[in-house]
């Protein structure tokens, strides 16, 4: 059961990971003047997330806590 629960963490940090690039993308193509100025801040903390997710996924498939 524990491994099924790290890779459904690791799909989901995998999914912020996509999530977080596509809206990267979409700032840079269609970012302007009307974009609020959190939204790199949105990518930062989001793309951080990704990555704890993966690392969480990771540590619980291959018990390392």
């Amino acid at each position: 059961m524990r491994i099924f629960f790290g890779i459904l963490i690791i799909i989901l940090g995998g999914w912020q990971m996509y999530a977080t690039t596509k809206y990267f993308q979409n700032l840079k193509t269609a970012g302007n003047k009307s974009t609020s100025i959190f939204s790199l801040a949105a990518v930062y903390s989001s793309f951080f997330l990704a990555i704890i997710f993966i690392i969480i996924g990771l540590a619980t498939v291959f018990h390392w806590f």
